[in-house]
């Protein structure tokens, strides 16, 4: 089996202020000609290969929609918490209970830990400032478990957006699943594709408030923990505001934020998938470094709110992550689904143990 992602001195480094250098890759490049379609699907490997990061340009969703995205989670958690409340996440029992308002507390992200007592630690260590709204398939038609929405007369149009939003999202991520397929190199370049065909994927939108500098700086709370995410492939939108960080191995990097790119990044089924071929990197969301303001930017004791949408891509409930046809032997990374339980699992499996840790 490959080598772990870092050394427990490794993953113990201090940060450092060089940006992680990520490529772009174009999307328009990959639905170009045979020639620029080949040369793209390569950068992509080789990004996953070795970042398991890659910034997305030229996206088939168009930049106005992204900007209304973000405008309407401005607008929703704005709402007074009494309102929010009225959509409340219900507790946890399943992954298709994961839906809904979570205020700060509700949740609490860790990183393959599964041991009642040492995620009780964590939560006293290091607590998030952090609330979210977790949406599943959003599609009028779909026969996946209902959201759990805002009253339409509190927050008119904000379902029909993103009713709309999901299919958007939903249909960039087959034709990336497509173009994984084809970085692959399977005999079925559409066996990602199929395997997610009930459009079982997830969106969280993401929200850390303005805050107090120091205690970010001191470690006492965190906006989002280290962690590997659970699923596929995830689509990351941000806006401006910096804090996404990667580990490299060595030690974490700042992601600088790239207006009109998408950030695309290897889940841990996908890792499982290719044997560790592509690389379920650790990331987490810290005060953004000071060399990745702008010039204008007025240094105070406070970091501004920071919003995200993130597009959870997940194989149907029912796929077994094993290793994909081709990938026999070992890459270099050992997948974190393995860990010391060595068992396979399905896709609902594998959710449903990250959550339970993530909401014990």
């Amino acid at each position: 089996m490959g080598a772990s992602h870092y050394t427990t001195e490794e993953k113990e480094a201090a940060s450092v202020e060089i940006p992680f250098d990520m490529p772009v890759i174009d999307f328009a490049g990959l639905c170009g000609s045979p020639e620029e379609r080949a040369k793209w699907l390569d950068e992509l490997d080789r990004g996953f290969q070795t970042y398991g990061f890659v910034y997305l340009s030229n996206s088939s969703i168009p930049e106005e929609m992204v900007e209304e995205a973000f405008e309407w989670s401005k607008r929703l958690f704005a709402l007074p918490l009494e309102v929010k409340m009225k959509a409340k996440h219900p507790a946890y029992e399943t992954p298709y209970s994961h839906r809904g308002y979570a205020p700060q507390g509700v949740g609490h992200t860790v990183q393959l830990l599964f041991d009642p007592d040492e995620i009780e630690k964590t939560k006293i260590t290091a607590p998030e400032i952090k609330e979210t709204f977790e949406l599943g398939n959003s599609m009028p038609d779909s026969e996946l478990v209902a959201n759990n929405w805002i009253p339409e007369a509190d927050l008119p149009g904000f379902r029909a957006f993103h009713e709309r939003w999901f299919v958007a999202c939903t249909e960039l991520s087959q034709k990336l699943q497509r173009c994984l397929g084809e970085a692959l190199k399977l005999e079925d370049p559409d066996l990602l594709c199929k395997q997610e065909s009930k459009y079982d994927a997830h969106i969280s939108l993401m929200h850390y408030p303005e805050m107090a500098i120091e205690p970010l700086h001191s470690g006492t709370k965190h906006r989002l923990n280290e962690h590997s995410d659970y699923g596929s492939l995830t689509m990351l939108f941000q806006g401006e505001v910096g804090g996404l960080e990667v580990h490299d191995g060595e030690a974490y990097r700042p992601i600088v934020p790239k207006r009109g790119t998408i950030i695309l990044n290897v889940g841990d089924m996908l890792e499982r998938q290719t044997n560790g071929r592509w690389k379920s990197s650790l990331h987490r969301v810290v005060a953004p470094r000071e060399i990745m303001m702008r010039d204008d930017f007025e240094l105070s004791g406070t970091v501004v709110d920071r919003y995200a949408i993130v597009y959870f891509c997940q194989p149907n409930a029912d796929v077994v992550i094993d290793t994909l046809p081709g990938y026999e032997v070992p890459g270099k990374w050992k997948p974190n689904m393995i860990g010391d339980w060595n068992e396979k699992m399905t896709s609902l499996q594998w959710l449903h143990k990250r959550y339970t840790a993530e909401f014990y």
